[in-house]
């Protein structure tokens, strides 16, 4: 491919990604789309209580977050007083600036070039189609982080160690994509001790700060939720809410701020949820293991046993927000670098999720609060894909069975 080539391409690509950006940027700051309320409520609400000298969340006090939530909630606050929102979008833009960069530009060879130039055509298909919830929480901070520590986890272990555990220190769910590093690479020395420096440096930091008792308050303050309404385990109450049976309903938490689904059974099934996640995301971890140690190729069974282990995360769970759907855009990414024929279809499936997670949310979530049936199915829909995509996952698990020799979508696919 000569430079004219090469120059062209890029101007395409990071035309678009300025397009997706500004469309998703537009929504929240000038069409104040709903999920951006989290951002100029929440978010600059505990942001201009620490400027103002008050309590710091997760240091003064307790907090659902990990401690290093509090980086990317306070650097918004640096644009000034009544442009958080505007610092917010900035901040996420230039986070998925540099993931989108480093999925075009970390190989040189033409051939994998083009195939990262796919996978990043189809994140921003993945962000245009998931809507504004894909910008509007921390999810958004944290995804750009995990593509780059997936996809450097191979050949740049202490740059994807760094990164991943601070983006665990952000939001928990990347520990699985930590997991499934430490299954699925060899010569993981290096990982395990950058992950555990990183750490170890937050944590020091956020001592200094007197935030020691508050360390890990965050483990505690999930254990009291109740079972949300985009959980796939509320869905059979939701349609009871619908069907006006007595005692079922939808309510708002105050506490926790979520909507969750109240009425006989629900408590049963928010502790059972927990119980299949944990059984489940054990079964799979023994599992890549097991294919690890079978001599399953890195490229592989990394992406698989990644993907898995987060769509059980998001399948098992008594919350199911709808940002989660967010979550499988780095162990995606991953399959359509290292296995591009293999993840078609599960990038296609990745994007239906998306669409339909914003079809029902933000435009008509009054509708599925109100368990309206046609919202309520759309909900179904998204969630019964949420199955769909786990069990491709698990297949895609089966295929990482050692076999002699390996296809020609991973003999190069090294990022």
């Amino acid at each position: 491919m000569n430079s004219s080539t090469k120059w062209h391409n890029s101007v395409l690509m990071w035309s678009a990604f300025a397009a997706v950006s500004l469309w998703l940027g537009w929504q929240g700051y000038v069409a104040e789309a709903v999920p951006f309320g989290d951002v100029s409520f929440v978010y600059e609400l505990w942001a201009g209580q620490a400027t103002a000298g008050f309590a710091i969340v997760g240091l003064q006090t307790q907090w659902v977050y990990p401690v290093a939530a509090l980086i990317p909630i306070l650097l918004p606050a640096l644009a000034g007083p009544g442009n958080y929102a505007l610092g917010w979008i900035v901040l996420v833009t230039l986070a998925n600036a540099g993931a989108f960069a480093y999925l075009l530009y970390s190989r040189r060879q033409d051939q994998q070039n083009r195939i990262q130039r796919t996978a990043a055509g189809w994140w921003l298909a993945f962000l245009l189609l998931l809507g504004p919830i894909a910008v509007s929480r921390l999810e958004s901070i944290v995804t750009p982080l995990a593509i780059v520590g997936l996809l450097a986890a191979v050949s740049r272990p202490a740059l994807a160690g760094a990164l991943l555990a601070l983006a665990t220190w952000i939001k928990v769910w990347p520990a699985a994509l930590i997991a499934a590093i430490l299954i699925s690479v060899r010569q993981r020395k290096v990982f395990i001790l950058s992950v555990a420096v990183t750490s170890a440096v937050i944590v020091v930091i956020a001592v200094i700060l007197g935030g020691g008792a508050s360390l890990l308050s965050f483990l505690g303050q999930q254990s009291g939720r109740g079972l949300q309404i985009e959980s796939p385990f509320a869905l059979p109450f939701l349609w009871l809410a619908a069907a006006g049976v007595a005692g079922y309903a939808v309510y708002y938490d105050n506490d926790i701020l979520t909507f969750q689904v109240m009425g006989e059974g629900t408590v049963d099934a928010s502790e059972v949820s927990t119980v299949l996640l944990a059984l489940c995301f054990v079964a799979v971890l023994l599992w890549g293991v097991w294919l690890n140690r079978k001599g399953s190729a890195v490229e592989e069974l990394l992406p698989a046993l990644a993907l898995t282990l987060t769509l059980v995360l998001i399948v098992f769970n008594k919350v199911g927000s709808p940002q989660y759907i967010g979550w499988i855009a780095a162990p995606v990414i991953a399959g359509l670098v290292w296995a591009p024929r293999k993840y078609r279809v599960l990038g296609v499936v990745a994007l239906l999720l998306a669409a339909l997670t914003q079809a029902f949310y933000p435009y008509l979530y009054g509708g599925l609060l109100a368990v309206q049936p046609i919202e309520l199915s759309i909900l179904s829909l998204r969630n019964l894909g949420e199955m769909v995509l786990l069990g491709l996952a698990v297949f895609s698990m089966i295929q990482a069975i050692p076999h002699q020799n390996l296809g020609a979508d991973y003999k190069e696919a090294r990022v």
